[in-house]
């Protein structure tokens, strides 16, 4: 049972560790910032106040 648990432990740090910190914005092309609220994470662009939610995979 705890190996289990420990897959997933590890399977979860490895999607996290494929979120980007910045990324292009699509509608003005600056740069998107990674920012989080208490429990989602979205993207922000400060340039054009385009804001992109990420979904949470169960």
């Amino acid at each position: 049972m705890s190996n289990v648990l420990a897959e997933k432990d590890v399977a979860a740090e490895e999607q996290v560790q494929t979120l980007e910190h910045e990324m292009e914005c699509p509608r003005c092309h600056d740069l998107m910032t990674l920012c989080s609220d208490f429990d989602c994470l979205y993207y922000i662009c400060e340039d054009c106040d385009f804001c992109l939610y990420t979904i949470k995979k169960d």
